[in-house]
């Protein structure tokens, strides 16, 4: 559809025009965050995880265990039109105009109702001229303000109408001109550019700028002469009209909404600082190990590897997180939940014992591999006593 290329008036100065291509940016918003603490809240799980040699704890509600998921990558989907938009601005920026193909009626239209055009046959010459140039056909239309005053609300709503009742194309570029002389003599006379959307390739938004400016300064000269104006006009447009132009604003709004596009697309996709903090965490059970509650933060009992040298937490593993060598098995207490109160429970992290963390083995099984059995008459065991197979280790 038609729109406006912009316009003027004596006392109000010139206008451009907001219309053509309307540009958009979207918005979306933010996913869910991953929720880490260093002390317990309601359905949290704890981790494990190692930093410079050191086991630390956090609780979350999610499983750190477990890479980001690659299914956020189709979250990328949502940029595509974005893309083509920024690549569709950037094309408009760096362009050479091509000559429009004259597959419509050419007839270049001067209606001249008020008697506002002095040359007429000067002003056909330009806008022939501008015509074989560009393959846009103008048109001049001059009437009195009470042609549109008081039964639209703007010139621009009057001119539209022209445009869309005399023209069935959109390769037009229609002005539209209306004048009324006051009683002291002062001519209250007021214009409008209506371009079809064919037209927007060779006259963009800075041409139609420049234009507008020229035929208002015009205007005011020539006392509101609009044949000579216009005719002017088009002869200082035409011989750069389809010169290769750089639109610098399209450009620095290209280049801001593919900034945008990526930091965005960085928060959204690939920003994840927690994946590479908690890397290589594993997930233990809430009450994993000897603790005691000082100021609401609970401390655990560690312990350094013989081999490496490398710090872990006694009973979250059976060999040694950073060298794989096994971990010389220890007793500890086992603290319930709430962190306050202690079983009074002991339990060892031996690999061998198959009645881990139970009391009250029974001392008479002929078969059992447990620890710590006396009387056990086939006993396999570390520090059993009174071995009577003889394969007593200690």
């Amino acid at each position: 559809m038609p729109h406006s290329s912009g316009g003027g008036s004596h006392g109000g100065g010139s206008h451009h025009s907001s219309g053509g291509s309307h540009r958009s940016s979207g918005r979306s918003g933010g996913g869910s965050r991953i929720r880490t603490s260093t002390v317990y809240f309601p359905g949290a799980r704890r981790f494990l995880y190692y930093k410079n040699g050191q086991a630390n704890y956090v609780y979350s509600d999610t499983d750190l265990s477990k890479p980001p998921s690659k299914l956020r990558f189709v979250f990328l989907i949502f940029y595509i039109p974005f893309i083509f938009a920024v690549i569709m601005m950037l094309s408009q920026a760096f362009q050479v105009p091509s000559k429009l193909s004259v597959d419509y009626d050419p007839t270049i239209v001067i209606e001249d109702n008020i008697g506002a055009v002095s040359d007429e046959s000067a002003l056909r010459e330009a806008m022939k001229d501008f015509y074989n140039e560009t393959g846009i056909t103008p048109a001049l239309i001059t009437d009195s303000n009470s042609a549109w005053k008081g039964k639209y609300s703007s010139l621009e709503n009057y001119a539209y109408d022209l445009y869309v009742n005399r023209f069935y194309d959109e390769k037009h570029w229609l002005i539209v001109f209306t004048t009324a002389q006051g009683e002291d003599g002062f001519k209250d006379w007021y214009w409008e550019g209506m371009q079809g959307d064919d037209t927007d390739g060779i006259i963009s938004s800075s041409i139609a700028k420049k234009f507008t400016n020229d035929i208002q300064t015009r205007l005011l000269r020539n006392d509101g002469d609009v044949g000579k104006s216009v005719e002017e006009g088009f002869e200082a447009l035409t011989p750069t009209i389809m010169d290769a132009r750089f639109d610098g604003e399209t450009l620095v709004f290209a280049i801001f909404i593919l900034v945008f596009i990526c930091i965005h697309a960085f928060f959204m996709v690939f920003f994840r600082p927690n994946a590479n903090k908690y890397k290589g965490a594993k997930e233990v059970p809430l009450d994993i190990a000897p603790a005691q509650t000082v100021n609401n933060t609970v401390t655990y009992k560690q312990a350094s590897c013989t081999y490496c040298g490398g710090t872990y937490t006694v009973g979250s593993c059976n060999a040694c997180p950073h060298c794989g060598a096994p971990i010389k098995p220890e007793e500890y207490t086992v603290f319930k939940n709430d962190g306050k109160s202690a079983s009074t429970n002991t339990v060892t992290n031996n690999p061998y014992n198959k009645n881990y963390g139970k009391n009250n083995n029974n001392s008479n099984n002929p078969y059992n591999n447990g620890y710590g059995n006396a009387n056990n008459g086939y006993n396999n065991g570390y520090e059993n006593v009174n071995n009577n197979n003889g394969n007593n280790m200690m």
